[in-house]
């Protein structure tokens, strides 16, 4: 029992610490800066083998796609099917991997150009 509070207690301070890590940085005061896609790029990298990252990665991505969703009002550029959502992490990452140039673009606009380009709605013009 001891080693299960143990363990707890290590996750937790994991994740606060993985969570001020990862929205920490130099910001202005009245100025909110965006997240990019360096920053997705860092969540989702360790998904696979990192429980607390898999769910800050996929809580991010699924954010995106109901945010899409909703302000597309229907009409967005991108069709996940049965399945899709357990690949995002991985398919993201190599994406990434190989257009290194948009790890400094806005991490909505690099999500938009992954989804669109590896799920594109199949008969929609």
């Amino acid at each position: 029992m001891r080693s299960v509070q143990s363990n707890s207690r290590h996750i937790a301070a994991f994740l606060a610490l993985s969570i001020a890590l990862l929205f920490s940085g130099h910001s202005r005061a009245a100025t909110i800066q965006a997240n990019d896609g360096s920053v997705i790029l860092r969540m989702c990298k360790g998904a696979e083998k990192v429980r607390a990252l898999s769910v800050m990665c996929h809580s991010y991505l699924n954010g995106y796609i109901d945010a899409a969703h909703y302000f597309g009002k229907g009409k967005t550029h991108f069709c996940l099917e049965a399945g899709d959502k357990e690949q995002l992490p991985g398919v993201l990452v190599a994406w990434l991997d190989t257009h290194p140039e948009s790890l400094s673009q806005p991490a909505g606009a690099v999500l938009q150009t992954v989804l669109s380009a590896r799920f594109a709605c199949k008969g929609k013009k």
